[in-house]
């Protein structure tokens, strides 16, 4: 399964022209089927989530190569994090991304995935 305990992992939207927009992310999964992370409300990602709310998230695994994983699913964006997502994202980062504005990044905004379909190591996607 894929290490959803990775500190960083790659977010893929599409931009407004169909080209790819890969960012680095920080996130958390609270299961195998629900994965968070937080943002600045004003990004790209959001822009593009909005438009067309298709995701992968490409986690890479810990000294295996065949451990990297990519999740292709569905993002859908909250104004708000449970609790229990915030006190995750605390225990990873030592940053809470609680209420209020962040400094880095402004007025945060939360995107929820849940995965469709992952696909581990060297598998292609059975489309």
């Amino acid at each position: 399964m894929a290490n959803l305990s990775a500190r960083d992992a790659w977010l893929a939207t599409q931009n407004h022209d169909g080209s790819p927009h890969l960012v680095p992310i920080w996130f958390v999964a609270t299961r195998a089927d629900s994965m968070w992370i937080a943002t600045g409300r004003h990004s790209t990602k959001i822009t593009n989530i909005a438009k067309n709310n298709g995701v992968s998230i490409g986690v890479p695994a810990e000294g295996d190569p065949d451990g990297d994983a990519v999740a292709i699913g569905t993002a859908t964006l909250h104004d708000e994090a449970p609790t229990d997502v915030l006190e995750m994202f605390d225990a990873k980062y030592q940053w809470y991304p609680g209420p209020g504005t962040d400094p880095d990044v402004g007025e945060l905004i939360f995107i929820n995935i849940t995965p469709h379909r992952w696909m581990m190591g060297s598998s292609t996607p059975n489309e």
